[in-house]
């Protein structure tokens, strides 16, 4: 029932009267005067009151409360009988003429009679109900009239009603603007709607076109942005001026708990323990809507309503932790003139739901953070928002506290939420691990293998999922074919280009391609390059040859399996990492073997930067780089790109002479020899070797460490590279053998050190076959020496940082396309899991 205090009904049957009826109301008494409670005609108008509040389950106190009023005179015994009776308690009840003349005759005599039944609806023929009521209460007695004109024709009459769309969906929640949309019949078009929500009336926007002839189409709108959270109980009544109504529609919804959230803010998410949804809300105001959801915990899912509640779209989270949700403006004035409803704000609902594959299962929270802008930058170990209109050189941010930041581009890192792709792969086909490299956001070329045609599946999604457009081709032999995700098609032979185009929500473009390789290619690459390689090599070899068709590789044989070399480089202090820069890469209990805190590496470390399938890119290729001087390639421009910057940019000595000359000598690349004398001295020059002040050895250099052993005393492998700088190998005999004067032994001046250090570097490694970074590293050359005791550094990291350095000298110079040779280590049963690290 929805309950009302007695008052409310009078007042609300008259105001009906006032706003509905033909007739105009004119007053009703709210004095005090004589008490009344029984008529000419014997029947008794507590009694009428009594029975009137039984008709629709008022309780007793409320009763007794109406009882007294009319007794009193505020108002008649007809006031409240029509209160009654036109009540949206009543009219729910949706009865016909003949009920409702049955419970009049009852409220007013305390039972019907069939005669008095068929004259009520005799009477109702051309009056309407009000107009009965007023007739029957003041022929019980004159003193129980309705205060009010109820007029005298029969006024609007619904004679049928359908309904299109009700109140109960199939989504477990209710947001935004509602609409029960219909259609009806009525003799006029004074027709109204009263929606109740838990037994409250609320305000309701009905629109129909009264100057439509016959079935009148309707739509019935409201906001459930100001209801509470919770289930709720709603109904809806069609109402008449006759004082008849229509229960249309009926229903249970539930109202979710929503945060508000602001364009340009950063909040703080989370769906907590036992729980499976997380809702917000945003006005995104006059701009599109933009949320993006970072750092998320676990498998999520998102969507994003519009204002009216309907769903936009839904995505996925991807595996690096992002979801994205995007929607253009919406047409608030639209949707306010198609409801009636005023001052329409454009409001968007997210949901964010915790998926049945999740790592949590409702044991855990998931949390995340909600960014409100286009793009989102990672500044200063955090997620910000970045509000449109940048400078050249600076992000305006803003973090989850509301600090805002003007943070130098070159420091920020946009995240990959627009154009981007959140997944690729191709399943199918015969090789392990066939996609090169495994997919990464900021990768947009990728090499596959297969030994033949075969049947694949190109599967790919983008960040942004449904707000995006995906466009896939494949070209084999000049024929095109468009691809659809996750659809198969039939790969031929040969060579065959997938492109991937990934159009933004606001047109940003983005480009992916996969160099695909089925069986033999139209050149001799298989046959002269590939056939030296593991098949597991295949894919990231296709991929290098594909976007640099100079390069030329050649395979190694260690004539070692992988597990040995392996077990080999992890002994002692043969791999070492720093535990302040990586301590999830240090090896558990291992002590400290040179300062200040290298200790060893963790196996799966070492087998990352030991296994040569990991480095098969652009930058890292450089590692398996021989390392001979060639005068077409290495120019001192590339060694001021490697220098710039470092203790040796200085006009203090001319160190790009000197190392373009020591290379020139040495028959070594003048790059490694700048890369290497910064991984020994450090980027800013802080060993004392480098500037010839180690105490009892002033004015000595040693740029390459030569000499210096790890220890764990304090300068110990600083005074050891000087100490050999100034005696040699044998400090006792203080004499220089002939091989050490070839290496310009002492070094007493910078250009010595640096000459004289490629010499030795040259004979002591590159003349022997240790000529790439890779084999300085990893000593596991099949040349009839003791493998892995003839290793420059103990740096695990050394070839990898090291190459990085030679590929910047080589960019800096447009000398990236040249015709290198790289030489690459082929071990014998290769792990099929590899580039992941701890």
């Amino acid at each position: 029932m929805l309950k009302r205090r007695p008052e409310y009904f009078a007042v609300f049957a008259l105001s009906a009267v006032c706003a509905i009826g033909t007739g105009c109301f004119t007053a009703f008494a709210l004095g005090t005067g004589t008490p009344v409670m029984t008529g000419a005609g014997g029947q008794n108008a507590s009694g009428i009151v009594s029975r009137a509040s039984d008709l629709i389950g008022i309780d007793s106190e409320d009763k007794l409360s109406a009882q007294m009023r009319v007794k009193y005179g505020t108002y008649s015994a007809g006031d409240y009988v029509l209160s009654v009776m036109t009540s949206p308690d009543y009219l729910i009840k949706s009865t016909d003429d003949e009920q409702f003349a049955k419970d009049l005759l009852s409220v007013v005599y305390g039972a019907p009679n069939d005669a008095d039944v068929a004259a009520i609806k005799q009477e109702l023929s051309s009056s309407n109900r009000m107009t009965v009521i007023n007739s029957v209460v003041s022929k019980a007695d004159s003193k129980y009239a309705v205060s009010g004109n109820t007029g005298n024709g029969p006024g609007s009459v619904i004679t049928g009603f359908n309904i299109d769309k009700g109140i109960t969906e199939d989504d477990e929640f209710t947001v935004g603007i509602k609409e029960i949309s219909g259609s009806f019949s009525a003799t006029g078009d004074e027709i109204r709607t009263d929606l109740f929500v838990d037994g409250a009336l609320h305000r309701g926007y009905l629109k129909y076109d009264k100057s439509q002839a016959g079935s009148k189409g309707f739509v019935l709108a409201w906001d459930t942005a100001g209801f509470d959270p919770g289930d709720h109980e709603v109904s809806i009544l069609l109402r008449s001026s006759d004082g008849r109504g229509v229960s249309v529609a009926g229903g249970k919804i539930r109202i979710p708990e929503r945060k508000r959230i602001e364009t340009l803010s950063v909040t703080d998410g989370v769906i907590e323990k036992d729980g499976k949804t997380a809702w917000y809300l945003l006005d995104a105001g006059e701009s599109d809507c933009y949320v993006n959801f970072a750092g998320i915990s676990d498998k999520i899912s998102v969507s994003l309503y519009d204002l009216s509640g309907k769903l936009i779209g839904t995505n996925p989270s991807t595996s690096q932790g992002y979801a994205a949700l995007r929607a253009k403006k919406q047409d608030t004035d639209k949707v306010a003139s198609e409801t009636g409803i005023p001052g329409v704000s454009n409001c968007f609902y997210i949901c964010a739901k915790r998926t049945d594959d999740g790592a949590s299962k409702e044991k855990e929270d998931i949390s995340f953070q909600l960014v409100q802008s286009r793009d989102v930058a990672y500044f200063d170990g955090k997620y910000m928002s970045v509000a449109a209109g940048k400078t050249d050189d600076k992000y305006k941010l803003t973090d989850s506290l509301g600090n805002e930041y003007q943070a130098p581009k070159e420091k920020c890192k946009i995240l990959p939420f627009n154009a981007s792709l959140a997944s690729l792969d191709i399943k199918g086909g015969d090789t392990e691990k066939s996609l090169y490299p495994s997919f990464e956001v900021n990768q947009d070329k990728y090499g596959y293998y297969t030994s033949g045609a075969a049947n694949v599946t190109f599967e790919c999604e983008s960040v942004e999922g449904y707000a995006s457009e995906l466009k896939i081709t494949a070209e084999n032999g000049g024929n095109k074919t468009e691809l659809k995700p996750g659809e198969p098609f039939a790969l031929n032979a040969g060579e065959t280009v997938i492109n991937a185009e990934v159009t933004s929500f606001d047109g940003q473009k983005s480009f992916y391609s996969v160099y695909v390789l089925a069986g033999d290619d139209s050149g001799s690459f298989v046959e002269e390059t590939l056939s030296g390689f593991p098949a597991s090599y295949y894919s990231g070899l296709w991929l290098m040859h594909c976007k640099h068709p100079t390069y030329r590789f050649k395979a190694y044989d260690t004539k070692l399996t992988f597990a040995e070399a392996l077990k080999a480089e992890t002994v002692g202090n043969k791999s070492l990492v720093q535990d302040k820069a990586y301590p999830e890469y240090v090896k558990g209990g291992s002590p400290v073997y040179d300062l200040p805190d290298w200790r060893a590496a963790k196996t799966e470390v070492v087998s990352y930067y030991m296994d040569p399938r990991n480095f098969f890119t652009d930058k890292r290729i450089f590692m398996f780089e021989m390392l001979g001087f060639d005068d077409s390639i290495h120019k001192k421009e590339g060694i001021k790109k490697i220098i710039s910057g470092s203790f040796m940019d200085t006009d203090e000595f001319d160190y790009v002479n000197a190392i373009y000359e020591a290379g020139r000598q040495a028959g070594v690349s003048p790059y490694f020899l700048a890369a290497r004398i910064i991984q020994e001295m450090g980027f800013s020059g802080r060993s004392a070797l480098c500037k010839g002040t180690v105490e009892g050895y002033e004015g000595y250099y040693n740029f390459y460490n030569i000499g210096s052993v790890s220890t764990t005393k304090e300068g110990g492998a600083t005074v050891g590279g000087a100490k050999y700088a100034k005696f040699g190998r044998n400090p006792e005999k203080k004499d220089f053998s002939d091989a050490e004067k070839k290496i310009l032994l002492p070094w007493d001046t910078k250009e010595k050190a640096i000459t004289g250090g490629a010499l030795w570097i040259a004979s002591g490694y590159i003349e022997k076959g240790q000529n790439t970074l890779y084999f300085q590293k990893f000593d596991v050359l099949d040349d009839g020496t003791v493998r892995y005791n003839h290793q420059y550094a103990q740096n695990i990291m050394m070839a990898y940082s090291e190459a990085l350095r030679y590929y910047n000298s080589y960019d800096s110079i447009n000398k990236t396309e040249s015709s290198f040779v790289f030489v690459i280590p082929v071990y014998k049963n290769m792990p099929a899991e590899y580039g992941y690290l701890p």
